[in-house]
């Protein structure tokens, strides 16, 4: 018994020394940039926390190294989709998104967007065993609107 305490308050001071280092940051790995289109969409007014609108994503083109083989003559397409995100009190928009790519050799890749602009979360999911990389990534992209949509940088964050 005393030797199994002995070895659970090692490992508890192993852990508290690690605790104390310095944590190593993520690194960023480009994967795409992509423009959303969004018409006017629909809005819902004031909810509990704040002003919540339906947003329609109706198209709009993506190109990266890694999601479309030939960026200089066929982007990928963004299928449809919808963001019903929330601007809060002080003016701050929160995604939270969902929308298909449609990559240049046919596969799609659902994008689960949520954030607080600039800043946004991204996860992705696909039944392609070419990307299915991208089902154990979490993507991290900045952006902002230009006329009649969004644009983003997306991230892979390692």
């Amino acid at each position: 018994m005393a030797k199994h305490l002995l070895s659970l308050l090692a490992l508890a001071a192993s852990a508290t020394h690690q605790a104390l280092a310095a944590p190593t940051p993520p690194s960023l790995t480009y994967l795409y940039s992509v423009n959303l289109t969004m018409p006017a969409g629909t809005e819902l007014g004031q909810v509990p926390y704040g002003s919540r609108a339906l947003l329609p994503i109706s198209g709009g083109t993506f190109s990266g190294p890694k999601l479309i083989a030939d960026t200089s003559t066929k982007p990928g397409k963004v299928g449809i989709g919808l963001d019903w995100g929330l601007t809060d009190s002080k003016g701050i928009f929160s995604p939270d998104a969902v929308y298909a790519l449609h990559t240049d050799d046919d596969s799609t890749i659902m994008v689960t967007e949520k954030g607080h602009a600039p800043h946004v979360h991204i996860l992705f999911e696909t039944s392609s065993d070419k990307y299915a990389w991208m089902n154990g990534i979490v993507g991290y992209a900045t952006g902002a609107p230009y006329e009649g949509g969004v644009a983003l940088d997306v991230w892979q964050v390692s």
